[in-house]
């Protein structure tokens, strides 16, 4: 392919994925139609089609940052969980606001996913993926910690489902309206509630 030529296609895929971006931020996930994106664009069927198969594939080449932005987290999550003791309330409080971040750079998407994760069985099984991974790095420290006399009750797999939950649903939360108060406000309530249910 020329330059040129390449360049208008790339020209063309970004003017797209802004209309979606757009769209989706004002309809959400259900009521988004491929016909919304395309008027929105100002482009024809045809050119939607040359680079996406619908609004699903539109909506994941949106989500792509944040997609790898949390495999990143996952990856070194164990690593920082290591070096992490939970009876250290600003470790907790700098891995929450890190996990916030991430969402927040995200922050007009965010809901949109939570939405498509409810509807559509590919983003739910990519939620359920992350969900399963952080919650499996979760329990392997609660092990740790009842290894050590804490969180005696608790059941680790059970709390560690419960955390990741509790986590995802209150920047969900926030970003929705429901929750209150600025991220700084939110982040350190959370911890706290964190840091003192594991530390009981």
């Amino acid at each position: 392919m020329k330059p040129a030529k390449t360049r208008k296609s790339q020209v063309t895929r970004q003017n797209l994925l802004d209309a979606a971006h757009r769209v989706f931020r004002e309809k959400g996930y259900h009521d988004t139609k491929v016909v919304d994106i395309i008027e929105r664009a100002g482009c024809g069927h045809g050119t939607f089609y040359d680079y996406f198969k619908g609004k699903d594939d539109v909506l994941m080449a949106l989500l792509s940052d944040l997609v790898l932005e949390l495999e990143r987290l996952s990856e070194s999550a164990w690593v920082l969980l290591e070096r992490m003791a939970f009876d250290d309330y600003q470790a907790v409080r700098i891995l929450l606001r890190g996990i916030h971040d991430i969402f927040d750079r995200h922050g007009d998407l965010h809901n949109v996913y939570m939405e498509a994760a409810i509807e559509n069985a590919r983003f739910g099984g990519l939620f359920n993926d992350f969900h399963r991974r952080f919650s499996e790095i979760l329990e392997r420290k609660l092990l740790e910690m009842q290894a050590a006399g804490k969180c005696k009750d608790l059941d680790a797999r059970i709390a560690s489902q419960l955390l990741v939950t509790l986590i995802g649903f209150t920047v969900y939360g926030r970003q929705a309206g429901f929750i209150s108060g600025s991220p700084e406000e939110v982040v350190e309530n959370l911890a706290l509630l964190i840091f003192r249910a594991l530390n009981f």
